[in-house]
C-alpha cells in the first residue's frame, strides 16, 4: 500500500447548520469523497473500479457523533478496511481536525462511521463476488 495520509476538507459556511456546527448529514458527504480519495490513491480512480467490475453501493452507515466542528476547520478523515466478505465490506471512517499552520491532529475524534457496501453486477444489479485484485487492496486497508 502507498503512504496514503488520509483526507482533509476545510468546513465552509454552507455545510454548517444555525447552531454553526457542521450538519450532521454532510458527514456522509465528506466520508464519500474521502472513499472516492482512498480507493483513487490505491489505483481505483472510479472508471477503473467499473472497468474491474467493481460497483460498490451502500446498504448501511452508522454514525456517531463525538464532538462538532465549525467553519474554517479542518476535517482530516482517515479510512480503513476492518471487514471483507464475499460480496461486501465495510470502510471505517475518523474524522478529526487537523492544525492548518502544523498539520497535528487532534486526539479527539469529531465523528466516525462503518459504512457498509455490497458490490453489484453493473448489468443485473444483483450482488456479486468482490473481483480478486480489490479484495487483496482491502484486506491490506486495515
Amino acid at each position: 500500500m502507498s503512504n496514503w495520509g488520509g483526507y482533509t476538507h476545510r468546513v465552509r459556511y454552507n455545510e454548517v447548520d444555525p447552531q454553526s456546527i457542521v450538519f450532521n448529514s454532510r458527514y456522509l458527504e465528506f466520508f464519500d469523497a474521502a472513499n472516492i480519495e482512498f480507493f483513487r490513491e490505491y489505483g481505483y480512480p472510479l472508471d477503473a473500479m467499473a472497468a474491474a467490475g467493481l460497483e460498490p453501493v451502500v446498504v448501511e452507515a452508522n454514525i456517531r457523533y463525538h464532538a462538532s466542528a465549525q467553519v474554517d476547520q479542518l476535517l482530516h478523515i482517515d479510512v480503513s478496511c476492518p471487514r471483507l466478505g464475499n460480496t461486501s465490506f465495510d470502510l471505517s471512517f475518523e474524522a478529526r481536525i487537523q492544525d492548518p499552520e502544523t498539520g497535528s491532529l487532534s486526539e479527539r475524534v469529531i465523528t466516525s462511521a462503518t459504512i457498509s457496501y455490497v458490490n453489484v453486477d453493473q448489468v443485473t444489479r444483483t450482488s456479486t463476488p468482490i473481483p480478486q485484485e480489490f479484495r487483496s487492496f482491502l484486506g491490506s486497508a486495515k
